[in-house]
């Protein structure tokens, strides 16, 4: 399998930036497709093989931050057991609200009305990601020699 393969993924959980519950589950992923040899013969990795996923979340914060999901696709498994090393993220950043927060936070609650000054606990966008999104930006990160079984 050459290097720069694409490898394509689909998440098989939600995610979300601000979780109801206070331990979310892990983020979860498999290969999309079978991926085949470049005759188009044997398959290499097969569809629904897990994929390693490592998260960074931050949630959205007060004075209109928003929120941040960065996936990084580490690693899948070959057919005869080899690990396939990936690479490739997914990012999505949630809108700042930062402008409106300290705009009518401190433009008013300073000026005409004290309680306004909550304003600053304005948060910016929360993100949700839905299950089954497809990343098509993945590829293999080295050249693997896979020995397939003639019979596949």
């Amino acid at each position: 399998m050459p290097n720069g393969k694409s490898i394509p993924i689909r998440l098989t959980s939600e995610i979300r930036s601000n979780p109801k519950d206070k331990n979310p589950a892990a983020p979860t992923a498999i290969v999309d497709a079978d991926i085949k040899d470049d005759h188009g013969i044997h398959t290499l990795i097969r569809r629904g093989t897990p994929v390693e996923v490592a998260s960074e979340i931050k949630k959205a914060k007060g004075v209109g931050k928003g929120a941040c999901i960065r996936l990084d696709f580490l690693s899948t498994t070959a057919v005869n057991g080899q690990r396939i090393r990936l690479q490739g993220n997914f990012i999505r950043e949630g809108e700042n609200r930062k402008g409106t927060a300290l705009g009518v936070g401190l433009g008013i609650g300073l000026t005409v009305c004290w309680p306004c000054l909550f304003c600053l606990c304005i948060k910016g966008e929360k993100l949700v990601i839905r299950e089954n999104t497809l990343i098509q930006n993945v590829v293999t990160n080295d050249t693997y020699r896979i020995v397939t079984n003639p019979e596949q």
